[in-house]
């Protein structure tokens, strides 16, 4: 073995002060390996207090004692070096690469990195590595013997990365565990649970009981059904259609995009047929989430349409004084509904009656939160007048996919009246603020007004046009006959379109 002044030689001290700079500056560089880093200092701290310690013993003399400290210290540092290039290489260097490794690989590398760091420390002290390895051959049978359990985990963990049946990442249930796979590591895996717990799982178990690895057929989506129950007032056709309707036009999040989610008949019973919602879950860390999601969207969307959910029978004695007050509730919402309409300018032209009309044939129509009103360059024939709630107009940037909010509306605002009145597609996207209700109007629940006194449509049409008009007017400072002119021009077209879209 070398003498101590060897030991203390210049490269004895560089390669100490090489390597305490590297756990410095790797320290910094990555905060997810101070751990590591910490123990590593510590091997190295106790490798150069085991050099002096062997100093002040006599390093000269052989065997014994001293030579055992002096093979220890050398291995300290040995694996601490090896630590340092782990932390460099898998800390810093393949996250840049854009390639990583599991920890368990990781844990191999260094572990075989360890044992021929050791087998050279140990030939270059002068030892017989055939006695070595024939002694470590006896200890190994007899340690392999009496930890069968601990060996039988860290061949499952081999065997889980060489099957790759699951990764770090992936959702899979257990007996009644279930959660997202964090780490494979030599003797157990860990998941996490949608409750937040850690469920620690030793291999030999992962490798002996059914693991259910959750989307991996289908590109990391689930299916999943939502059941519902609607009265057998409506067809079955016309709830599928309204709900596979509301789904198509506004996905919630969490729901992927293909295969399409549809809506179908589950089950017959005596009172109600049960319908299901069958999607494919994209976000698997949140199920009961969009399922809640799910659900508010069919109630809105069968609310609008004027379809009931089933509810459990109940018998209910109504008295006269009951009944009374459900007239005087009716009256109310009428003359609420009259209101409203008094409200709308292109309404202004409708007396009374053709207002008490109108009031009777608009329908209710609430929104949940973040739930799409209108939608730009939708074709829509209806006119919504919110009543209670608000909601934000967002206008959509030519060649761009992001939209920007131009406008907030409350209570009495109306949206649509071109829509409702000639047709035209929607210029904005209207999405609920809040939970919003509207009452609205359909093209052929105004027709009846339009064909019963035809004037009408000529009143709407000067109101609208008078006020493009004057909007383009303030817009481009327009005066005098330029703007009569232009008056009669937008009144004439707006007439023509209006009698051509109600066929008057």
């Amino acid at each position: 073995m070398q003498n101590i002044s060897a030991l203390f030689g210049p490269w004895i001290i560089g390669f100490y002060s090489l390597l305490f700079l590297a756990i410095a500056l790797l320290y910094r560089a990555a905060p997810g390996s101070h751990k590591k880093l910490g123990g590593t200092a510590l091997m190295a701290f106790f490798s150069i207090a085991g050099l002096l310690g062997v100093k002040f013993l006599g390093g000269e003399t052989p065997g014994g004692l001293v030579k055992l400290g002096e093979l220890v210290s050398r291995l300290l540092a040995v694996i601490a070096a090896i630590n340092v290039a782990g932390v460099l290489g898998f800390a810093l260097v393949m996250p840049k690469l854009r390639t990583r490794v599991s920890k368990f690989v990781e844990d191999i590398i260094l572990a075989g990195a360890y044992v021929l760091a050791a087998l050279a420390v140990i030939s270059a002290s002068g030892a017989d590595l055939s006695g070595v390895l024939a002694t470590s051959a006896v200890v190994t049978g007899v340690v392999a013997f009496s930890l069968q359990d601990t060996l039988g985990n860290i061949i499952g963990g081999m065997v889980l990365h060489l099957e790759d049946s699951f990764m770090p990442g992936d959702w899979i249930k257990i007996d009644q565990h279930e959660g997202i796979v964090r780490e494979i590591r030599w003797r157990q895996t860990t998941i996490e649970t949608l409750d937040g717990d850690i469920v620690v799982i030793p291999n030999i178990i992962l490798m002996k009981s059914p693991v259910l690895v959750q989307g991996r057929a289908q590109n990391n989506t689930r299916w999943r059904a939502v059941p519902f129950n609607v009265y057998y007032d409506h067809s079955p056709g016309e709830v599928s259609a309204v709900v596979d309707r509301a789904f198509a036009e506004d996905l919630p999040a969490g729901i992927a995009r293909t295969p399409v989610p549809y809506c179908g008949i589950k089950d017959f019973l005596p009172n109600c047929v049960v319908y299901e919602v069958r999607y494919y879950l994209s976000d698997l860390s949140s199920p009961a989430g969009t399922d809640s999601k799910v659900r508010s969207k069919i109630f809105y969307s069968l609310s609008r349409a004027g379809i009931k959910l089933s509810v459990h029978n109940r018998s209910l004695v109504i008295s006269e004084a009951a009944r009374d007050a459900a007239d005087r509730g009716l009256q109310t919402e009428q003359e609420r509904r009259q209101e409203a309409l008094k409200g709308v300018e292109v309404f202004e032209p409708l007396n009374e009656d053709e207002l008490r009309t109108l009031a009777a044939k608009l329908k209710s129509a609430p929104f949940s939160q973040g739930e799409r009103i209108t939608a730009q360059g939708a074709v829509s024939d209806c006119l919504y007048i919110i009543y209670s709630g608000g909601a934000e107009v967002q206008v959509r940037a030519a060649g761009s996919e992001s939209y920007n909010m131009v406008k907030k509306l409350g209570a009495g605002d109306v949206l649509g009246e071109m829509g409702l009145l000639t047709g035209e597609p929607r210029t904005a996207t209207v999405v609920a603020s809040g939970e919003v209700r509207c009452y609205r109007l359909d093209r052929d629940n105004f027709r009846g007004v339009l064909a019963s006194r035809p004037e009408i449509a000529a009143s709407i049409a000067a109101i609208i046009a008078k006020r493009h008009v004057e909007l383009s007017a303030a817009r481009e400072k327009l005066a005098g006959d330029a703007a009569a002119a232009g008056l009669r021009n937008e009144e004439q077209d707006l007439l023509s379109r209006i009698k051509a879209f109600f066929n008057l």
